[in-house]
């Protein structure tokens, strides 16, 4: 299917693609044949290469990346946010399936106001999720003041910190769907592993985009305290959540095995 003009937006053809709109020149007509050849198949076994090419750089060199990303050098990348966004549906897709197949002899039951504090995890996880991006931005964006960079942009360096978490934690949520994963198999062990490395990735992440910039020893003292502040913001929110979710009246029950 040919045409001296964009068949989507009716702008004038040039190039392979339309200058206008973006559309390819060589627009094909949809056929059974190509249909299953081209887009089914395609559709199925060939991921966005854009995916691929933003996790690949997530975890060879996400603050590098990152840094390129704020530089400007965009158009290999797919766009980190709704990145972030599908792996968080998919680890609460996974998630749902792990407590369904969970003993219910290993699951932590909640007493008096941690009833409450369950049930508002459940119902807003996902933003709690995504909390991280602002409350680690900030608080990098407060130390990290030599490079210069602004709020926002911040925001991209710790948006490929949870996207490297977000694959680490999908993994890790499927080790629990496996029927030998306890704490004493490889697997339990696998674990622990998968979650030690998510809790040093940030250090990895912020390492990468400012080295060249600081001193180990500035880099150091800097990191750790940007840590110590998300815990600091971590324990008061959830100080807010239970004490306004019981009223002020804090009954000093959560959880019981």
């Amino acid at each position: 299917m040919s045409s001296k003009n964009c068949l989507n937006c009716g702008y004038e053809l040039t190039h392979q693609f339309c200058a206008h709109c973006g559309q390819k020149a060589d627009t094909h007509r949809i056929t059974v044949k190509h249909f299953i050849a081209h887009d089914l198949i395609h559709g199925v076994f060939h991921l966005d290469k854009g995916i691929l090419f933003t996790l690949k750089e997530a975890f060879t060199r996400p603050g590098k990346a990152a840094m390129d990303y704020i530089n400007g050098k965009r158009i290999s990348y797919y766009n980190i946010f709704y990145l972030i966004l599908l792996l968080v549906g998919l680890n609460l897709l996974v998630q749902h399936y792990v407590v369904a197949l969970r003993p219910k002899s290993n699951v932590v039951q909640a007493t008096g106001d941690g009833v409450k504090l369950l049930d508002f995890f459940r119902h807003n996880v996902k933003y709690i999720i995504l909390s991280f991006i602002p409350l680690f931005a900030f608080n990098a964006w407060l130390i990290f003041r030599r490079l210069k960079l602004n709020f926002a942009e911040h925001h991209i360096i710790s948006g490929f910190v949870l996207l490297g978490c977000s694959v680490m934690m999908l993994v890790n949520k499927m080790f629990e769907l496996l029927p030998f994963a306890v704490l004493s198999s490889p697997v339990g062990i696998l674990k622990s592993l998968v979650l030690f490395l998510m809790l040093l990735f940030p250090i990895y992440v912020y390492y990468m985009a400012f080295a060249k910039q600081y001193k180990l020893l500035g880099f150091t003292w800097r990191i750790l305290l940007v840590y110590l502040l998300f815990f600091v913001e971590f324990f008061i929110g959830i100080f807010l959540i239970v004490g306004y979710l019981s009223g002020g009246e804090f009954d000093g029950q959560l959880l019981v095995k």
